[in-house]
């Protein structure tokens, strides 16, 4: 947990927004990453960093954040990020919800869509994302 800390700590001088102060565990450090507040403010600071996302990778893991993993396949996660040394092959067809993924650090993903599934993707700059998917797809 002192892991976590030194995160939540760095992200209060960055200028997180003031949910950041109601993370009490690796739990809600996810849902609030996943958060369209979270997201925006992680994508344009490039936060966590490299490091400090392998120093909490243990605690993330099981909620959907996988770092320096090599390759994860997975099928319809709700939500999914990929960080790092990690290739992700995502298939979704599952038109039920919106599907999280988010890429940071040069993660790579392939994803495979159909059937109305609906992908809400968002990634920095440095990485790689190949998308094979039907008309009905949507990916905003």
């Amino acid at each position: 947990m002192e892991h976590l800390k030194k995160v939540l700590q760095s992200a209060g001088l960055q200028g997180a927004c003031s949910k950041s102060h109601k993370v009490s565990d690796y739990r809600s450090l996810v849902w609030l990453f996943f958060s369209p507040q979270g997201r925006e403010f992680c994508i344009e600071n490039s936060f966590p960093d490299p490091q400090q996302f392998a120093s909490i990778a243990e605690g993330i893991e099981p909620y959907g954040v996988y770092v320096n993993r090599g390759e994860v396949i997975q099928e319809n996660p709700e939500q999914f990020a990929a960080v790092g040394n990690t290739t992700a092959r995502l298939t979704f067809d599952d038109p039920q919800r919106v599907h999280k993924v988010i890429l940071m650090h040069g993660a790579k993903a392939h994803i495979q869509a159909s059937n109305y599934a609906v992908i809400l993707l968002v990634k920095t700059q440095d990485c790689d994302v190949k998308i094979q998917k039907d008309q009905t797809v949507v990916i905003l």
